[in-house]
């Protein structure tokens, strides 16, 4: 179990949970958009939303979604993640797109990032959010969703060719298709659960990109006001992630135990190991800890947020898409079963635990 993680399976199908949490992450930078237009003018806001409808109903629909296997699968209606249950009102193009499919598709999307930016430039702080939420999203996809699209089509397809090949020969996933040795198969259906063994130092940029900005919106409405209490915050956030969550509830974690003198975890990259590994459950005195300590650092700011109605809005929405995410991609496939949180079955479980014994009794032979 050397690798990094096992390869996610494919993605066949979208269900509501997909629809509901990308269509949320996706409409937050047309809200901001729209709050930094409707100032100057509501109609300009329902020019906007035109340009928007527009695009994403015609221009992708046509020159791009009608190569999509979500699409083409889909009877009457699409269902996929972005636009299920908008009308097939055009034909499938199975294959690769034309290079004058993709130039209409780029032309067509550069007014919809592009539009509200007149009104964008004059407040920084819009300005700011907007672009971060599309960075936000645009990674989240490239990070969660494109390694296990079966639009192969798509130029941010991050599939292996081998696995693509395979699923085109098979033409969908069976009990028989196998994406790698290390796959723990949930009973009774076709769908596959991948857990990851290792965190890479790109698990950690992403998360830190996310609580970073999180802790900036907190920092810059505490700042607004006293500087003094901004130091006061700094302080409490790295006293709970470096001492307190570290110590009551890292070391109980196998990335904390398998790491060697530096931590090597998607929160927490390269910081000394100050405490002694404890490789078993957290015990509820450890939980509570934990959970008063993070608590606290994320109710800390609110006085000074609630000052601030756009910076407290931002930040509730952040924590939103920080725990949905966190909770959706990372706490399914996470091997730190004694977590609460952690929604790895039961049979998968045990069959890693299964594996890593049978592992360790063939290395000490």
């Amino acid at each position: 179990m050397s690798s990094s993680g096992i390869s996610l399976p494919l993605k066949t199908e979208h269900s509501i949970k997909d629809r509901l949490y990308w269509n949320f992450l996706n409409v937050i930078p047309f809200l901001i958009g729209s709050i930094a237009i409707i100032r100057d003018s509501i109609k300009w806001v329902a020019v906007y939303i035109g340009i928007a409808l527009f695009f994403f109903l015609v221009i992708e629909f046509r020159f791009a979604c009608t190569h999509c296997f979500y699409y083409i699968q889909s009877k009457g209606w699409v269902k996929c993640m972005m636009l299920s249950g908008v009308p097939k009102i055009f034909k499938d193009r199975p294959g690769p797109h034309s290079l004058f499919e993709k130039i209409i598709t780029v032309l067509g999307a550069l007014p919809v990032f592009l539009f509200p930016v007149y009104w964008l430039i004059s407040d920084h702080l819009l300005l700011g959010a907007y672009i971060v939420a599309w960075v936000l999203f645009f990674l989240t996809a490239h990070r969660y969703e494109c390694v296990k699209c079966i639009n192969f089509e798509c130029p941010m397809n991050r599939v292996p060719a081998k696995i693509q090949k395979n699923f085109k020969n098979r033409g969908n996933l069976s009990d028989n298709f196998d994406l790698s040795g290390n796959e723990f198969r949930i009973s009774g259906s076709n769908r596959y659960s991948s857990l990851k063994i290792q965190h890479e130092f790109k698990d950690f940029l992403y998360w830190y990109f996310v609580t970073l900005f999180l802790l900036f919106l907190a920092g810059l409405a505490i700042g607004i006001y006293s500087t003094g209490w901004v130091l006061a915050y700094i302080f409490l956030v790295f006293f709970h992630f470096y001492v307190l969550e570290q110590r009551f509830f890292c070391t109980h974690c196998p990335y904390y135990v398998m790491s060697e003198k530096k931590v090597r975890c998607m929160m927490n990259w390269g910081w000394p190991k100050h405490f002694r590994s404890r490789p078993y459950p957290p015990g509820k005195f450890d939980l509570a800890v934990t959970i008063l300590g993070f608590l606290v650092v994320l109710l800390f700011p609110v006085p000074w947020l609630l000052k601030e109605p756009f910076l407290l809005g931002a930040y509730l929405v952040s924590i939103s898409i920080f725990l949905l995410t966190i909770w959706r991609y990372e706490c399914c496939r996470c091997i730190y079963f004694g977590c609460p949180f952690n929604r790895v079955s039961a049979e998968v479980k045990n069959e890693f635990e299964r594996k890593k014994r049978v592992d360790c009794e063939f290395g000490e032979d």
